[in-house]
């Protein structure tokens, strides 16, 4: 059995880049309170929104490979994840790596899962990469209610493995505004195809005229040479919390951080933390964020239609 688990991970590993396909404009999997969630209480604080990503890794934890586990660890693993939401009780969480029934991580849907344990009753899940038995990409969970939602899965590259992003438009009644919300997921390897994604995803979203947060797994750092992270604060006008902090660890087993939180300048960090918890190779990051006033002010005066939405 256990050789059998290698021989399906090195498979999977050789031939997914390709032999999945590559999902261009997909649209995702939404899901409401009508779809039989329930809606669990939101942490209810008026004047800050709290934002968490974490890349789930296919369920595997701190496993080396989703296909070397069962159904049931996959399960345990995730309740770890659903575990530390209800501690940080975020508002809107993003994942990564986050799967569809998949014959390596259980055949079971994870954001289902975990929509459902945690009590969230919005959300949608993109599949960005579908073949061999596979579907998973990005999705996005929240206790606002979602007024639109989006995706985008990159450009193929020549033996990548695809990527793209997923948009939530949530809504913020004490402000009367709308958000949107990206999780995103990045090439990890070749600059030159972090830097071409980084192009599309400022074309399809620097003209959507709202505030925006975009979190997730950049799979890479603030200084890095390819530049992304810089092109996106410039392209997007977003800002990060202390992205030149020497101490910000989000992929431990690297000593790098390449998880972020970016706000668009309607808003302000009132707090960031790295979470300990070893849910997956990736540590999550939690975010709270609250409306900067002036700089608010300023974007509605600027805004086409004089009012940001």
């Amino acid at each position: 059995m256990i050789v059998r688990a290698v021989l399906i991970a090195v498979l999977a590993a050789v031939t997914a880049a390709g032999c999945v396909t590559h999902n261009l404009g997909p649209q995702p999997e939404f899901f409401t309170p009508e779809h039989a969630r329930e809606n669990g209480d939101s942490r209810n604080h008026e004047h800050t929104i709290r934002m968490l990503s974490v890349n789930l890794a296919h369920g595997r934890g701190n496993g080396f490979h989703q296909a070397l586990q069962g159904e049931e660890e996959a399960r345990r693993n995730l309740d770890a994840v659903e575990a530390l939401i209800r501690r940080e009780s975020p508002d809107v969480v993003a994942f990564q790596e986050a799967d569809a029934p998949s014959a390596w991580s259980g055949r079971f849907d994870h954001v289902d899962y975990l929509a459902r344990a945690a009590k969230y009753g919005w959300g949608l899940h993109t599949a960005h990469a579908e073949g061999l038995g596979l579907s998973y990409g990005t999705a996005v969970m929240s206790r606002l209610p979602i007024k639109e939602h989006a995706a985008h899965t990159f450009i193929p590259a020549r033996a990548a493995l695809p990527k793209g992003f997923s948009l939530a438009t949530v809504r913020w009644d004490r402000y009367d505004l709308d958000i949107d919300v990206v999780s995103l997921h990045m090439e990890p390897i070749r600059e030159e195809i972090r830097k071409r994604q980084a192009e599309e995803l400022i074309a399809a979203l620097a003209d959507r005229g709202r505030p925006m947060v975009l979190m997730g797994d950049f799979n890479t750092e603030w200084e890095a040479e390819d530049g992304v992270l810089q092109r996106l604060v410039e392209g997007l006008d977003l800002t990060a919390w202390s992205p030149d902090a020497e101490d910000v660890v989000t992929f431990p087993r690297l000593d790098r951080r390449l998880d972020w939180i970016l706000i668009s300048r309607h808003f302000r960090f009132a707090g960031f933390e790295v979470l300990d918890d070893a849910v997956s190779d990736h540590r999550a990051i939690v975010a709270d964020i609250e409306i900067d006033s002036e700089r608010h002010r300023l974007a509605e005066s600027e805004s086409p239609e004089g009012k940001v939405r």
